[in-house]
């Protein structure tokens, strides 16, 4: 019988395989940044626009005098337009020769311009006040190419990136203090910040009361370079001091480079500073007039540094973490803004009016800004962070534990005193009750050989007449045996057998 062999389908194995999704990255501008843009840009043509029509109506009012006959109102839009360039940071080329003077009063004008406008980007993320960066920038560009004479466009790049980025991020910083559900992080970050401008702030102040006293003390000589200049009327007065004011805060970095020890310089052969003076010439400019005539000392340097004291007194009130930590990182924060402001300020105080003696004016950046940050900065963080509490209190702990120290010490000291006061006295009647007993001994080993001296001679003198018919010889020896026994236990139990022999003899 043949089995039907029947084949069993087996079951069909099946695979799935799951294909994970890919990451997307995606970039998205935030909402509100043509806000920002549009703050930019305005802020840019409204710089322009002051630059430009302070040069036409200067101008208009010059245009009389017999140097200004060549001069035609093209030539004064194109100084406009190279104005806008020197605000800039941007550089100037006449006769083959590169001039660079910035006008920092306009510069911080326009900070604070920018700063107002992105008000209008209030009710979005903070994000989109960044964008008022490329709006200005590619608006200065445009400005800058179009309406230049003399100027080179692409120079005043930096001067075009710094002042809206400076603007944006105050209005920025500013937000985080509104933002009352904002983490700790970010209050120590803002009151970083806060504390860095009010560093800044307080600097300038002292430098510019710094610069107002040097400028009445050399009235004088500013005066006399006034009327060198041959000012024919009011009106040129006016600009020429209107000129001047656009470079107050210049004035004012000089003035702080100078009372840093660091001093500055009015041409590339002559520093001035609180040690040295050097008497060379100076340009035809009235302020220049105000330079110190003598050098005071090193002492000058203290003054600053007593400034960094008080700002320190004042910032441990006013921007007080509970962390130690966050005050610390705080205090950082602030010494990295002071820097960075007073590198700025100092660079932008720099200029060159010429290809010698006058390539290079201004303070030396790098050393300045090191110099006020180790004076003023330094001193407000060291303070702010001695007087906080968890510091006092660590400081109170140490001196607790310093002082029970020092109590345990002297109280081991004054133990171990009396352990060998007590260790020497004991040495002491040890000593003394040797010596006693070293002479009770002595006395108790003569005491015996004594009496046995005394008693052999009476018995000796004690025998009968009759009974000594003994010969002399032999009456003699017992005696003699007698005292050499004497002698010999004086010489066993004294401490000096010598005399017990001589008091035996006796």
């Amino acid at each position: 019988m043949s089995e039907r062999i029947r084949e069993v389908p087996s079951p069909r194995r099946t695979t799935t395989t799951y294909v994970a999704d890919r990451a997307t990255i995606r970039v998205a501008v935030p909402k509100g940044w043509a806000r920002g843009v549009l703050a930019g840009i305005e802020a840019a043509f409204a710089g322009w626009a002051i630059t430009t029509v302070v040069t036409m109506l200067a101008f208009l009012s010059l245009r009389s005098n017999t140097w200004m006959n060549d001069t035609t109102p093209r030539d004064a839009l194109g100084l406009g337009g190279d104005l806008w360039v020197a605000v800039m940071g941007g550089t100037s080329v006449a006769g083959g020769v590169s001039y660079r003077a910035i006008p920092t009063l306009i510069g911080a004008l326009l900070i604070v311009l920018v700063r107002i406008l992105l008000r209008t980007t209030a009710g979005f993320p903070r994000s989109s006040a960044l964008f008022a960066v490329p709006g200005f920038v590619l608006t200065s560009w445009f400005l800058s190419g179009t309406s230049g004479a003399s100027s080179q466009w692409w120079t005043g790049t930096v001067g075009a990136v710094l002042v809206p980025l400076i603007g944006s991020v105050w209005f920025v910083v500013s937000s985080f203090s509104r933002d009352h559900d904002a983490p700790t992080m970010q209050h120590w970050i803002s009151g970083g910040f806060k504390m860095g401008g009010l560093l800044a702030a307080a600097t300038v102040v002292a430098s510019s009361v710094a610069a107002v006293v040097a400028l009445v003390a050399g009235w004088g000589r500013a005066s006399g370079i006034q009327e060198l200049l041959g000012a024919s009327s009011g009106v040129d007065t006016a600009f020429i001091v209107g000129a001047q004011v656009a470079f107050a805060p210049t004035v004012m970095a000089w003035a702080a480079a100078w009372w840093s020890g660091v001093g500055f310089m009015t041409a590339t052969d002559s520093l001035h500073s609180p040690t040295v003076v050097d008497p060379g010439p100076i340009p035809p400019i009235p302020l220049l007039g105000m330079v110190p005539q003598t050098a005071p000392g090193n002492w000058v340097v203290l003054v600053p540094i007593v400034l960094g004291v008080g700002l320190g007194v004042v910032s441990s009130r006013l921007f007080r973490r509970s962390h130690v930590l966050h005050q610390s990182a705080q205090g950082v924060l602030a010494s990295c803004v002071f820097a960075s402001v007073v590198a700025l300020w100092m660079w932008s105080s720099t200029m060159s009016l010429g290809s010698v003696r006058l390539a290079s004016m201004g303070p030396h950046v790098g050393w300045a800004t090191l110099a006020l940050v180790l004076e003023i900065a330094l001193p407000a963080m060291l303070v702010a962070l001695a007087t906080h509490p968890t510091t006092l209190a660590l400081v109170g702990q140490g001196a607790g534990r310093v002082r029970s120290e020092g109590e345990a010490l002297r109280r081991r000291h004054a133990e171990r005193l009396s352990r060998e006061a007590a260790t020497a006295s004991l040495i002491d009647r040890e000593e003394r009750d040797f010596a006693s007993g070293a002479d009770e001994a002595w006395a108790e080993a003569s005491a015996p050989a004594a009496m046995g001296d005394t008693t052999a001679g009476g018995e000796a003198g004690a025998e009968p007449e009759g009974q000594g018919a003994e010969p002399e010889g032999q009456g003699a020896e017992p005696a003699q045996e007698d005292a050499e026994e004497g002698a010999g236990v004086v010489a066993e139990e004294g401490e000096e057998p010598a005399s017990g022999r001589d008091q035996g003899g006796a």
